[in-house]
């Protein structure tokens, strides 16, 4: 069963869903959750505080905008929303959810967060 969560960037919160994976339900097990991301133009990208369960199958090249992904060989949670076009030559991608929201909001913020995402 999926799982409504919410990002929340300092003053600015965007609804989310996890998918029913075997990752996304242990990512939602874990939360709340605080990961300290960074923007870089195209993702919100942040060292996860655990580990999470994936199966191979799961793991795929790129992304589509508005997708959070987990990357298991580096351990790092992955908000993207932008450059899906030229996402295939990231690999190591297990997709968790997406935004429920439009992403503009995502271009807005820049720098670094506490991100602090939670159940909705």
């Amino acid at each position: 069963m999926a799982t409504k969560i919410t990002l929340n960037f300092g003053s600015a919160s965007i609804p989310a869903t996890l998918n029913d994976t075997e990752t996304a339900r242990a990512f939602a097990d874990k939360l709340p959750a605080t990961i300290r991301v960074s923007g870089t133009g195209i993702d919100f990208c942040g060292q996860m505080p655990f580990s999470l369960p994936y199966e191979q199958r799961q793991v795929d090249r790129g992304w589509k905008d508005g997708d959070i992904n987990y990357n298991p060989g580096g351990g790092w949670f992955a908000l993207l929303f932008d450059d899906e076009e030229n996402s295939k030559r990231y690999g190591d991608q297990v997709n968790m959810g997406h935004v429920g929201a439009p992403l503009d909001i995502l271009h807005e913020l820049d720098g670094s967060f506490d991100l602090v995402i939670e159940r909705a």
